[in-house]
């Protein structure tokens, strides 16, 4: 287990969901509420856009509204991540331009893409961020929801591109963490963005936590992250990862969107729902869900 010194990527980031109105648009009010309970919550860091925040429905200028709106709020207390991933180049580097200029800690990029990308392409379009400005580009790899999947060797050739050192890792496998960092020789530092295996993946040598699941219980998993790495305490840390797990294996089985959001109304957040086509939980996941909730006692 890591005990190693924790830099302002390698901690417990809240992937927030993006808070929605009745007719669908953003709900800034909320946003802004989120970001103050997050923070008080004692989250390291927090992330916008991310997969939990429902990316891939938002406009590019809508985007922008949310990012500036939390890098806002947030005044500088935690570092807030903003995702910029996008299926050109070109606007990717609109995006994490924008966030840089805003003052976001640093910007996280998934390859969203309709084709298949080759290595060289894909190699190309993180320099072409990494390029453009000059704060962290994290990396994103999560081949279940992208079909494009960042093998260990291509990791570790992105970890010599300047501002590259910090992924999150979602892929189902947890052998991938011993062979990024070893074929990187440590450059790359890796944020697990597997909730369900979490404590597993620490066990490994991640160094950080991006968490949807966070949006739900912000606090436990800061603990967990704390008695993982911070300040190791194994009995602790297995204690909090068996009392999570209910919900962790809930939200990874039926989707973290729809869990957090279904969850943050259940615990009196009006968060709205996610953009259609995405749906809220349908009436026996959301009596189950409230059941996991009521059990971890934050009904």
């Amino acid at each position: 287990m890591s005990s190693a010194s924790q830099d302002a990527l390698s901690g417990m980031y809240v992937f927030s969901i993006t808070p929605t109105t009745h007719d669908g648009g953003v709900n800034e009010q909320v946003l802004r509420e989120l970001v103050d309970h997050f923070i008080a919550e004692g989250v390291d860091g927090i992330a916008m856009l991310g997969s939990t925040g429902n990316v891939a429905s938002f406009s590019e200028a809508e985007r922008r509204h949310v990012a500036e709106v939390a890098v806002e709020q947030a005044r500088g207390r935690v570092p807030v991540m903003i995702g910029t991933g996008a299926i050109t180049t070109a606007e990717s580097v609109r995006l994490s331009r924008h966030a840089h200029s805003i003052g976001a800690s640093s910007v996280l990029v998934v390859p969203i893409t309709y084709w298949l990308l080759t290595d060289t392409e894909i190699l190309d379009h993180y320099r072409a961020i990494s390029d453009a400005v000059d704060i962290p580009v994290v990396i994103y790899n999560s081949p279940r929801l992208t079909v494009t999947d960042l093998q260990p060797a291509l990791l570790a050739k992105l970890s010599q591109i300047k501002n590259i050192s910090h992924m999150k890792e979602a892929s189902m496998d947890l052998s991938r963490i011993r062979q990024t960092l070893r074929l990187s020789g440590g450059r790359m530092k890796i944020a697990t963005g597997r909730d369900n295996t979490a404590f597993e993946a620490f066990l490994l040598g991640a160094s950080g936590w991006y968490a949807g699941i966070g949006n739900l219980i912000p606090r436990l998993c800061t603990e967990l992250f704390n008695a993982s790495v911070k300040q190791p305490d194994l009995q602790r840390a297995q204690s909090l990862a068996s009392r999570i797990a209910p919900l962790t294996d809930f939200a990874m089985d039926r989707g973290l969107v729809r869990v957090s959001h279904t969850g943050l109304e259940l615990m009196g957040r009006n968060v709205g729902a996610p953009r259609a086509p995405v749906k809220m939980l349908e009436s026996a996941d959301r009596d189950r869900l409230k059941q996991i909730l009521t059990d971890l006692k934050l009904l």
